[in-house]
């Protein structure tokens, strides 16, 4: 485990920020260079400080060339304070698979000293908010450093459910948003973002000259298998493609939570260095995760500490955990037959339980490396 260090730190102020600005020529790299300071004075003041002001951040910590990076680990909806919500990122080199887009992901991700324009490949493993809601703005925000014609990032996630389950809290006529098409996929999701935030990004592209929003994203959504419905959300399937390319080769599967569909478990076979990582996404313990994640190096899972809801003071419906997620006991006896080299807890509630509890659950059945995982911390690969 490597856990990330802050290095470089500035002392003194910065007070070149002006003359950073007069040294690029196009606006384009302005806004890369200078970190949008063009936009607004208030902005590019923050580059300098007078006396009593607080100097400028500390650097990011240098990477590894190949590594994990767990961004953010919260489990969600509801924000937690000083927590990011799940994402994590393979660094393959210069090339950055993003893994699902949670709350304050965007910010983990500059704060990581990452780069848009390194992202090969997004994955979202499926539509519940806490896994997209900063998704739209690695584009809407992040796109700002794209430099001119960039080639669109493919972004792989699920299309639509196909239906709407009834009421889980006996409500029989339950409000519906959006009733004309109330189970948007990723791509039609992707193209009602675009509309909502239409004006701004004409302004901007008007304004700046950057890039149209719509041409940065390839949406595909994932195939799924014959058999599976909204009704029928995770039957026993095989491990299926998604893509291959020179860094790595990724496989999927379907698996269960609660009324989630298609909800994706991934794993990425890196293929230099041959290492594979797993990310189970949201879900209960699966048999299609088990053979997803058979023999892999790094198994990165969710957990609920219990699936008793008055653990939680009877705030789910009876029987919602349990069809939802995996406990920290049941993530042991997963992680006892998959057997992976590192076993790597993330979006797990809830968060202020100290890493011992956690342990002494999961090593009731497994006994192998496990890391209860923090935001912004790195493993190198």
């Amino acid at each position: 485990m490597t856990q990330p260090k802050l290095h470089g730190m500035h002392q003194a102020c910065d007070h070149s920020g002006a003359s950073i600005v007069a040294a690029v020529s196009s606006r384009r790299s302005a806004l890369t260079a200078a970190g949008l300071a063009v936009v607004g004075a208030g902005v590019l003041a923050t580059s300098a400080c007078g006396p009593g002001e607080s100097p400028a951040p500390p650097s990011p910590a240098a990477l590894p060339e190949n590594a994990l990076i767990t961004l953010g680990v919260a489990a969600g909806p509801p924000p937690t304070p000083n927590k990011i919500g799940i994402s994590s990122v393979l660094k393959i080199g210069g090339d950055l698979y993003l893994i699902d887009c949670g709350l304050g992901s965007l910010n983990a991700f500059t704060n990581a000293g990452l780069q848009f324009n390194d992202l090969k490949a997004i994955f979202i493993t499926h539509l519940h908010t806490d896994h997209i809601v900063d998704y739209y703005s690695f584009f809407l925000s992040g796109g700002f450093q794209a430099p001119p014609g960039r080639a669109p990032i493919p972004v792989y996630g699920p299309g639509p459910a196909g239906g709407l389950p009834p009421s889980e809290i006996g409500n029989p006529n339950p409000a519906t948003v959006n009733p004309a098409n109330p189970t948007p996929g990723l791509a039609a999701t992707t193209e009602a973002l675009h509309q909502a935030f239409a004006y701004s990004s004409n302004i901007f592209i008007r304004d700046y000259g950057i890039d149209n929003v719509q041409d940065l994203a390839k949406v595909i959504e994932i195939p799924v298998p014959a058999g599976s419905d909204y009704r029928n959300t995770a039957p026993k399937v095989s491990p299926f493609p998604v893509i291959s390319d020179d860094n790595v080769s990724v496989t999927t599967t379907l698996v269960p939570h609660y009324d989630v569909y298609p909800a994706f478990a991934f794993r990425f076979d890196v293929k230099n260095p041959a290492v594979s990582i797993t990310f189970s996404g949201d879900t209960t313990k699966s048999d299609n995760l088990v053979a997803l994640a058979n023999g892999t190096d790094i198994l990165v899972h969710e957990a609920m500490f219990s699936l008793d809801t008055a653990y939680y003071g009877n705030v789910f419906p009876p029987d919602y955990l349990p069809k939802s997620h995996t406990s920290a006991e049941q993530v042991g006896e997963v992680a006892a037959v998959v057997k992976p080299k590192h076993l790597i807890l993330s979006h797990y509630a809830p968060d202020d339980l100290p890493d011992s509890q956690w342990l002494d659950k999961i090593n009731q059945n497994y006994s192998g490396r496990t890391t209860v995982a923090k935001d912004g911390q790195i493993f190198a690969l």
